[in-house]
């Protein structure tokens, strides 16, 4: 699929719900993407769709609270909650942002510990001082953002103007419950010459402790310094998205492809997923140091 945010302008999203499961309270949700998707729409035996929401301008991540409250993020910076399958009209939090592009709202996670503590995590393009992206920790109180929560984990470095570079801005956010660690996906923002190397964290998979400090036993901890030691995989051109396998921790990485590939990567400690030398399947011989995708088309 090409980059979600190209597409998206003035489409609509839906969540679907397992109807199978509703009496087990459990709900698969998902953003309609933003172009048509006929693989999508033969569900399988025993599931219906049923669209909750619609008309939504924009929409670019969620995650569902304990309590089955879903907090969706858009591109603009606005959050809003889905709450007994309605949209709730006041916003949840508006974030300043730089919403040009492909910047804006990225990514958003929950904290394993949201019943207590009400934390959410937030990946944006933040426009002061100047346009960059940043990863956030931010508090709800009921379905309002507590005035005054923001507290900033990290600023990444300053988006250069050259070039236009307003793309490739990856987005991914998750918190995995396997090491408690958050995980975020950082695209090239289009300088390949970024993703190879470790002096960046741009086109690469991060790793962090929920508190914005950075895990002493990543892979690069002690060969790169300041912000490049979150640095946990390499080789990537635009991860837009991961997901994480609650019960291994797996991590997976969706790749925007260039040219005739999508990509699908399986993540570990320390891969490199050769991005720019490499999209797609390639001759392992040839190039014995970068992992295969584990899908794509």
């Amino acid at each position: 699929m090409r980059s979600f945010l190209k597409r998206r302008r003035n489409a609509s999203a839906r969540i679907t719900v397992a109807e199978q499961n509703r009496a087990r309270r459990r709900r698969v949700l998902g953003l309609e993407p933003l172009e048509q998707r006929w693989a999508l729409a033969v569900v399988p035996t025993g599931f219906t769709d049923t669209t909750i929401v619609a008309n939504l301008t924009s929409p670019t991540a969620l995650d569902i609270a304990p309590d089955g409250r879903v907090f969706m993020a858009y591109q603009n910076g606005a959050i809003q909650v889905i709450e007994n399958d309605q949209l709730v009209a006041q916003p949840f939090a508006v974030l300043g942002t730089d919403g040009s592009g492909e910047r804006g709202m990225l990514g958003l996670t929950l904290d394993p510990n949201f019943s207590s503590n009400g934390f959410i995590y937030v990946y944006y393009t933040a426009n002061s001082p100047a346009s960059h992206n940043r990863l956030s920790r931010i508090t709800a109180q009921g379905n309002q953002m507590l005035p005054g929560s923001e507290v900033v984990l990290m600023d990444f470095p300053n988006l250069s103007t050259v070039n236009n570079p307003i793309w490739h801005m990856g987005g991914g956010l998750e918190h995995n419950p396997i090491d408690n660690k958050l995980y975020l996906s950082i695209g090239d923002h289009q300088d390949t010459s970024k993703p190879q190397s470790l002096s960046s964290v741009f086109g690469k998979v991060l790793r962090i402790n929920l508190d914005g400090s950075i895990p002493t036993d990543n892979p690069f901890y002690n060969t790169t310094t300041g912000l490049n030691r979150a640095i946990w995989g390499t080789g990537l051109r635009n991860p837009f998205r991961l997901a994480i396998q609650p019960e291994t921790g797996k991590v997976y990485l969706n790749d925007v492809g260039n040219g005739s590939w999508e990509e699908v990567n399986e993540g570990a400690a320390g891969r490199n997923f050769g991005w720019p030398a490499t999209e797609g399947n390639f001759n392992q011989a040839t190039f014995p140091n970068y992992t295969l995708p584990v899908g794509g088309h």
